[in-house]
């Protein structure tokens, strides 16, 4: 798989077969954070993504871009998007991170209504944070708009957690791809019981990689070392 092909299956918001939701399964020091900056920052630079928009939502509030911008409510990323790729948005208050991100949520509805030329992919780094997020969890409305009707409106998702068990099972039906990190046994064996994918005989040779990428639509793992640029 080439580069761009990855960049494509990623990030683009065009209604093809692999326009669901991402997850991506990585631990605290894993290196998620370089590895998505990295991801995102190259996909820019192709000119098949001049008209798509990039939102990193970082609930821990770290920016990992060097020229982007933060933004703090929804009016300001509104505008922001409007000359910037790559926006980053910081929920303002922990107790209210829930309703912010679907207030961020909306606002990207609202903006790839009145703008459907553009592509859109909003990342939620460390999704885990926010309720609903476990296995037997309920995600707010918002998000089950994200990972369900996104895809008709050029919105892409990347849901980020620290363990695949992390995920509602709501979104596992929403997801074409998984990024994983430093797999755990328990991510394992979630894999197996969601996805059907058995990474128990996989578990040294994924461990010689820093990240793999599992296409679900056709069965097939695709291990990498970081895009660098």
């Amino acid at each position: 798989m080439t580069q761009n092909k990855i960049l494509n299956q990623l990030f683009r918001a065009d209604g093809g077969p692999y326009s669901l939701s991402s997850a991506m399964s990585a631990r605290s020091g894993s290196g998620k954070t370089t590895l998505l900056s990295t991801l995102i920052t190259q996909a820019t630079k192709l000119p098949e993504f001049k008209d798509q928009r990039f939102i990193y939502a970082s609930l821990k509030h770290e920016n990992p871009f060097k020229d982007a911008p933060v933004v703090r409510d929804s009016s300001t990323l509104m505008k922001k998007l409007k000359k910037q790729q790559i926006v980053v948005f910081y929920p303002l208050i922990p107790e209210n991170y829930e309703n912010e991100i679907d207030d961020l949520i909306e606002t990207i509805f609202v903006i790839a209504g009145n703008n459907p030329e553009i592509g859109f992919h909003i990342t939620i780094d460390d999704s885990n944070i926010l309720k609903g997020f476990s296995s037997s969890g309920h995600p707010s409305g918002s998000v089950k708009k994200l990972a369900i009707a996104g895809r008709s409106k050029g919105i892409r998702a990347l849901f980020v957690t620290h363990k695949l068990g992390f995920l509602p099972r709501l979104l596992n039906g929403n997801i074409s791809n998984l990024i994983i990190m430093s797999m755990s046994g328990s991510d394992s064996e979630y894999a197996r019981k969601v996805f059907g994918m058995d990474f128990e005989g996989l578990i040294s040779e994924l461990g010689g990689f820093r990240w793999s990428v599992v296409d679900l639509l056709e069965d097939k793992i695709h291990r990498f070392d970081p895009i660098s640029i």
